[in-house]
């Protein structure tokens, strides 16, 4: 796949560029109803290599990017092992600008998901579409007594000593329902992420407030936005759950690596919502 480094704001991103092949049938060239490129954002321990797949099928008729997360793939972690998500979304920004697009479709899977979503909050202009594929929960809205309960002893135990077993398990939790070979791929990945990634995305994960960043998306003019989900992201902080506006799929057969598991499937699904009127 063609690729490039281009400076972020904490380091070098790895990218991963595909023109578009052919032009839109029913757009000339200029036109505004030209597709707008699609860029994709992968989650935790993940890569752009796990987007292989829509890659492929997206990008004979769209410009399709992937970007590698900082600290992830072939980029180049921060100094300050920031990982929250408005920090990951400083460096999608900066490859929109890199690249010169406007307006994209912006994909985002788990922890790429809030990313996605901290994009759009703050700069809905910058994005036609969002898809957010299974993103996580959102764990601000879990009862404050439950999170009191849980989220300090499982943070806890990612810090210590034992932390790799403790993320092993909760990885084995999400693969739930996957193929042998998604298992695999996203196990190798776990074992072979540093320590600071985990840890500090984990924290990240439990405070972001994804629905108000929904919220704020929504609110913008124009704003449009979708998921395709694994059948267990069924939690009553669920964001489909939360807010019905945000229109869902639900992928049957599939754990949360929805996109290594039914890879066809997923491509459809996307192509289906960036081709919809």
């Amino acid at each position: 796949m063609p690729s490039l480094t281009i400076a972020g704001p904490a380091g070098a991103l790895h990218v991963v560029d595909h023109p578009a092949a052919v032009p839109r049938p029913d757009a000339g060239a200029g036109s505004s109803r030209e597709a707008p490129p699609v860029v994709l954002v992968h989650g935790m321990v993940g890569h752009a290599g796990f987007w292989e797949a829509p890659l492929a099928h997206v990008a004979g008729r769209r410009r399709a990017v992937a970007i590698d997360l900082r600290g992830h793939g072939a980029s180049e972690p921060p100094p300050d092992a920031d990982y929250a998500p408005s920090a990951c979304a400083a460096d999608v920004l900066a490859v929109l600008d890199a690249l010169a697009l406007p307006r994209v479709a912006l994909v985002g899977h788990s922890y790429g998901a809030l990313v996605a979503l901290a994009v759009a909050a703050d700069h809905p202009e910058r994005v036609a579409r969002l898809l957010l594929a299974d993103p996580p929960r959102d764990f601000t809205q879990i009862p404050a007594e439950v999170q009191a309960q849980h989220f300090p002893p499982y943070l806890a135990a990612l810090a210590a000593d034992g932390w790799r077993d403790t993320a092993v398990a909760a990885f084995n939790e999400a693969l739930a329902g996957s193929t042998p070979a998604t298992r695999e791929t996203v196990l190798a990945r776990v074992a072979a992420t540093p320590h600071d990634r985990i840890l500090g995305m984990s924290r990240h994960l439990l405070e972001f407030e994804a629905v108000n960043a929904l919220d704020r998306y929504l609110a913008a003019p124009g704003a449009r936005a979708r998921a395709i989900v694994a059948p267990s992201n069924a939690w009553p902080q669920s964001l489909h759950a939360l807010r019905p506006a945000l229109t869902a799929v639900v992928l049957p057969e599939t754990s949360h690596w929805l996109m290594l598991d039914a890879p066809a499937a997923f491509a459809a699904e996307l192509e289906a919502w960036l081709d919809a009127a």
